[in-house]
């Protein structure tokens, strides 16, 4: 299930329009609940202040915010406010403050009356002003601008919060390591006193340690027929997938037990560890639907980055860049086995012939990444931290029949700028072979992971 943040949404006005003009006391009020239902539409739960004009407004609404669990401060003028009546408040708040500039009216011509006009849309100068004091007060605000119905900010904000609330959640992470990492892949290898860090706790599975979950044969049917609605089964038998999902529902089992948010398995350990008989291909795209995250071949960081965006971006997934389709400025991404159910379109299951380990032929859902907006996210480590790379673009929509890429996880991936730019600029960033696709979301909404993780972000564009 998809997590809300809470938001404390904070509207601020100057004292002077209470006796000046009072006639705009309702309308602004009537603004401000507007962007809170907007807010809450895009999956915020929004927790509304009074409108705030003098420094003890703002002190109150600061404190109700901390008090009641906001994750955020979103800021919002509602004509201009005197700085120094909010500055000293915001700047010693330990929560992330959120700019949303924005205004009523979309057109503002000569054809308007000027001196409401005026009134009810100078905001601006007073997010100048506010900004200005925060920044010389030493606080890191992000800001997000446009019409909150003919752009989409409303949504790059509320994607903002999300990734940074996202971010959070790698502090106190479980995420299990099944076998050892691949021999020699070194980029995601950061050590565990990094991970440590991050506040992720690695709990590794050790041989035998699945067994105890046994999964009953109507435990097998009760699966089947749910992977009968989602996917097309018929090219599997039913002993054949019984086979697999003993040991892919067994790790679901053991997950759930220890509370596990994200985990990695190395291929190469399947039918070498006790009770792991063959790799859990199904288990890794279906925990990922379900918000627990996963990567390949022991890589710990990315499968925690995965676990910690899932609840907050359900459609994201584990995925490598593989080959460079340069006609067509592309790339192609994919993995052996595994892709977040909620990012698959046209999945079909299949024995999958497995010659990487002396476990038996697993059964595999395989299916295309659905199309759509997206951006790669890629957890670097680097000499003294983490560096967060990110890299908006479009996966593409593919057609019906794509040949033997059908037996296969496939998508690909237009970046935003000529592929042969993307390329060079991630591996000079330091770009990992690991990263996570997530949807729909912007490179500079999520930079605010970067933030919250204490991390440097890199926009390639």
């Amino acid at each position: 299930m998809q997590i809300r943040p809470k938001v404390g949404l904070l509207p601020l006005y100057i004292e002077l329009y209470y006796s000046s003009s009072p006639k705009m006391t309702p309308v602004v009020t009537a603004f401000r609940d507007k962007i809170a239902d907007r807010l809450r539409a895009e999956g915020l739960d929004v927790e509304t202040a009074k409108i705030c004009s003098l420094a003890h407004d703002f002190e109150d609404a600061v404190a109700a915010f901390e008090k009641d669990g906001c994750e955020a401060i979103v800021t919002l003028h509602l004509a201009y406010s005197p700085s120094l009546e909010s500055s000293d408040v915001l700047a010693k708040t330990k929560l992330p403050i959120f700019v949303l500039d924005t205004t009523p009216t979309y057109s503002f011509t000569p054809s308007i009356d000027a001196g409401d006009g005026i009134n009810y849309n100078h905001g601006i100068h007073g997010v100048q002003d506010m900004c200005n004091m925060l920044l010389r007060n030493g606080k890191d605000f992000s800001i997000f601008t446009g019409h909150y119905l003919y752009s989409d900010v409303i949504k790059e904000l509320s994607d903002a919060v999300r990734a940074y609330a996202a971010s959070k959640r790698l502090s106190g992470m479980k995420t299990a390591l099944i076998g050892d990492p691949f021999k020699g892949m070194g980029d995601f290898d950061c050590g565990r006193e990094a991970l440590s860090s991050l506040g992720i706790e690695v709990i590794d599975c050790q041989p035998g340690e699945i067994k105890p979950f046994v999964i009953s044969d109507d435990e097998i049917k009760e699966e089947y027929e749910l992977d009968k609605a989602r996917f097309d089964v018929s090219a599997v038998s039913f002993d054949d997938y019984a086979k697999t999902e003993r040991v892919a529902l067994a790790v679901r089992r053991w997950l759930d037990d220890y509370e596990i948010g994200a985990f990695t398995m190395n291929f190469q350990s399947a039918g070498l560890l006790d009770g792991f008989d063959t790799m859990p291909f199904t288990e890794a795209s279906k925990a990922m639907a379900r918000g627990v995250g996963y990567a390949g071949e022991g890589d710990l960081l990315t499968a925690s980055v995965c676990g910690a965006l899932l609840p907050y971006f359900p459609d994201a997934t584990f995925m490598e860049m593989f080959c460079p389709d340069w006609a067509e400025n592309r790339v192609y991404l994919s993995h052996m086995g595994e892709l977040n159910l909620l990012a698959m379109e046209r999945g079909h299951m299949v024995v999958r012939p497995f010659t990487f380990a002396p476990g038996f032929d697993p059964t595999t859902v395989y299916g295309v990444f659905k199309p759509g907006r997206a951006c790669i996210v890629n957890t670097a480590p680097t000499k003294d931290g983490f560096r967060l790379i990110l890299a908006e673009g479009e996966m593409c929509a593919l057609p019906p029949e794509i040949g033997s890429f059908s037996t296969a996880i496939s998508g690909w991936f237009r970046p935003n700028i000529p592929i042969r730019e993307l390329l060079k600029k991630y591996s000079l960033a330091g770009g990992t072979h690991h990263s996570v696709l997530v949807y729909g979301a912007t490179a500079e909404s999520l930079s605010l992971f970067a933030r919250g993780m204490g991390a440097e972000a890199v926009v390639i564009e």
